[in-house]
C-alpha cells in the first residue's frame, strides 16, 4: 500500500479539505444555488460583528496594553475584526477576508478622526498582512490547518511576517496623529505584536476546531482541486517577506534611537531610561530575529522539499509519458505491421480469387466434354467478330458441322464410345483452325467455327482436309470393328451488311439441313 501523506505533506491535486489554500472565486454567487445565500449571510454577519468589535476595540481602548516577558516589555494593540479577516482569508481566499479587513479598518480610521483619503489608505495596513499570509500559503504547499507540529510553527512564522506587514498602518497613525518618535515607536510596536499573537493565540485554536468541518461544507458544494504553483509569484511572496524583515529591523533601529534621542534632560536618571529603552529594543530585535531566522530557514526548507518532490512528480509523469508513448509506437509499429502482412494476405487472397473468377468464367464458358468453347462464348463473341467485319465492308464466314449418324453409334456402342466420337471430332476440328477463328461446341454433336477472314476458297480446302483426317482416324470400339465418322456442314458469308448474330446462325442452319437432305458427308453454302 502506498503511504499516507501526513496533513501538510505536499499535494497538487489535494482537495479544499486538506487545508491546502484555495480560494473561492466571488464569482460563485453569480453562478446560482441554494448554497450561495449561507455563505452570504456568513460573510454579511461576519462583516457586522468586525464593524462592531472594531467600534468597540477603539472605544474601549483595546490598545497600547503593557506586557511584560521576563526583563522585556511589549506593547499591544488587541483588534479582534483580524481573527475574522483571516479566518475568511484562509477558508474561502483572500478576496472574501481582506474586503472584512479593509470595510473594517477603513471605518475605524474615521472613527479615529482621519480624513476620508487617510482612511482609505489606512484602510490597506490590514489587508496588506492578509495578502502577505495568502501568498506564501498559496505558493508554498503546507496546510494551514494546525494539525501537526510543522504545520503550526509555519503557521506562526506566517503570523509573524503578515503582522509585520500590517504594522505599516501605524505610521499613517503616527504621522496623521503627529505623535511624537517614541510614541510612533510604541505604536508600531503594539500593532505587529497585537496582531501576531491575536493570530496565533485566537486563528490556530479556530482553525483546528472548526475549520474542517467549513471546509466540508465549502467542497460539497464547490468542488476544488489544487492547481499546480505559477513559480513567478513565489518570488513576489519572498521578496515581500524579505522586504518585511528589512523593513522590521531598519524601524527598530531608527525608531529606537529616534525615541531615545528625543527624550529630554541629561540627568543620571534619564540616562538610565534611555539605556533601558536600547536595552529593549536590542532584546526584542533579538528574539524577533531569532523567529524570523526560524521562519525562513522553515521555509526555504518547505519550499525546496515542495520543489524537489514537484520535479520527481514532474520527472515521474515524464517517464510515465515516455513509457506510454513508447508502448503506444511500439503498438502502432505492430499494428502496422500486422496490417501490412494482412495487406499481402489480402493481395495473394484477391489475386487467387481472381484467377478462380478467371477460371470460373473459363470453365462457364467451356463445354466440359471437348474441352471447346460452349455456346454461352459463342453468343458472346459473334457480335464482336460481326461487328468488326461489318466495320471492314467484309465477309464473316460462320460454318455449322453436324456428325452423320451420331445417334446410331450411341445406340450400337454406348455414350462412352459416342463422348470418345465427339472429343475425336473436336480435336480435329481444333487442329485445322487458325488463328483468330472462334470454334464452338454448339449443341450436342453440332459444332461451329467461325472464320473471320475465310472465303471460298478456304473453306473448299478445309473442309475435305477434315472429312480426310475423319476417315483415317483409327477409333476401335472393344469389339475390334471401326466406327464411321463423317459430317455434313452448312456454310453462309451472310447475305447483306446487315445480317444480325441470329440470322447468320439461321442461314448456316438452313445450308447444314440442305446438305442433309443431299445425302449426308457433304457441305452446302447457303444461297439467299
Amino acid at each position: 500500500m502506498a503511504p499516507t501523506p501526513s496533513s501538510d505533506a505536499v499535494a497538487d491535486d489535494a482537495p479544499a479539505t486538506a487545508g491546502f489554500y484555495h480560494a473561492l472565486s466571488p464569482r460563485v454567487l453569480l453562478a446560482g444555488g441554494a448554497a450561495r445565500w449561507p455563505l452570504i449571510l456568513g460573510w454579511l454577519l461576519s462583516l457586522g460583528a468586525s464593524l462592531w468589535l472594531g467600534v468597540l476595540q477603539l472605544y474601549g481602548g483595546w490598545y497600547g496594553f503593557e506586557v511584560k516577558a521576563g526583563e522585556l516589555t511589549f506593547l499591544l494593540s488587541i483588534y479582534p475584526p483580524l481573527t475574522i479577516s483571516t479566518l475568511w482569508v484562509l477558508c474561502f481566499g483572500y478576496a472574501w477576508g481582506a474586503s472584512l479587513a479593509y470595510l473594517t479598518t477603513f471605518m475605524v480610521g474615521l472613527l479615529s478622526g482621519l480624513s476620508l483619503g487617510w482612511a482609505m489608505v489606512f484602510g490597506l495596513a490590514n489587508p496588506l498582512g492578509l495578502l502577505v499570509m495568502a501568498l506564501v500559503y498559496q505558493q508554498v504547499r503546507v496546510s494551514f490547518l494546525p494539525r501537526s507540529v510543522a504545520a503550526l510553527m509555519f503557521f506562526v512564522s506566517i503570523s509573524f511576517v503578515s503582522g509585520i506587514a500590517s504594522a505599516t498602518g501605524s505610521f499613517i497613525w503616527s504621522y496623521y496623529n503627529k505623535l511624537s518618535a517614541l510614541g510612533a515607536f510604541q505604536a508600531w510596536q503594539g500593532w505587529w505584536a497585537g496582531n501576531f499573537l491575536q493570530t496565533v493565540t485566537t486563528c490556530a485554536p479556530l482553525l483546528y476546531l472548526f475549520a474542517p468541518a467549513v471546509l466540508r461544507w465549502r467542497e460539497r458544494h464547490w468542488p476544488s482541486r489544487m492547481s499546480e504553483a505559477r513559480y513567478r509569484w513565489v518570488w513576489l511572496a519572498a521578496l515581500s517577506s524579505l522586504a518585511g524583515v528589512i523593513a522590521f529591523l531598519w524601524l527598530s533601529f531608527v525608531l529606537a534611537d529616534r525615541s531615545v534621542m528625543a527624550m529630554p534632560g541629561a540627568a543620571e536618571q534619564q540616562w538610565q531610561q534611555r539605556a533601558l529603552l536600547y536595552r529593549d529594543s536590542a532584546r526584542s530585535v533579538y528574539w524577533v530575529m531569532s523567529v524570523l531566522l526560524f521562519a525562513m530557514v522553515f521555509l526555504g526548507y518547505r519550499f525546496l522539499t515542495q520543489r524537489t518532490r514537484q520535479l520527481h512528480q514532474s520527472a515521474a509523469r515524464l517517464a510515465q509519458q515516455r513509457d506510454l508513448a513508447l508502448r503506444r509506437q511500439q503498438e502502432a509499429e505492430t499494428a502496422r505491421n500486422a496490417l501490412h502482412q494482412l495487406n499481402v494476405e489480402l493481395a495473394a487472397r484477391i489475386h487467387e480469387v481472381e484467377g478462380l473468377q478467371v477460371q470460373l468464367r473459363e470453365q462457364a464458358s467451356r463445354d466440359p466434354l471437348t474441352g471447346l468453347h460452349n455456346r454461352r462464348y459463342l453468343h458472346q463473341q459473334l457480335p464482336v467478330l460481326l461487328q468488326a467485319a461489318q466495320q471492314q465492308q467484309r465477309r464473316l464466314c460462320v460454318l455449322l458441322l453436324d456428325l452423320d449418324h451420331f445417334k446410331q453409334v450411341n445406340d450400337r456402342h454406348g455414350h462412352a464410345v459416342g463422348d470418345a466420337v465427339l472429343r475425336l471430332f473436336a480435336a480435329e476440328l481444333a487442329a485445322i483452325v487458325a488463328p483468330g477463328d472462334l470454334l464452338v461446341r454448339y449443341g450436342g454433336e453440332e459444332f461451329l467455327l467461325v472464320m473471320p477472314a475465310a472465303d471460298e476458297a478456304r473453306v473448299a480446302q478445309l473442309l475435305p482436309q477434315l472429312q480426310a483426317a475423319l476417315d483415317s482416324s483409327q477409333l476401335r470400339v472393344d469389339s475390334g470393328a471401326l466406327v464411321p465418322l463423317a459430317f455434313s456442314a452448312g456454310v453462309t458469308f451472310g447475305s447483306g451488311r446487315q445480317d444480325s448474330e441470329d440470322d447468320l446462325l439461321l442461314q448456316a442452319d438452313a445450308a447444314l439441313y440442305q446438305a442433309k437432305a443431299a445425302g449426308r458427308r457433304t457441305w452446302r453454302v447457303y444461297q439467299p
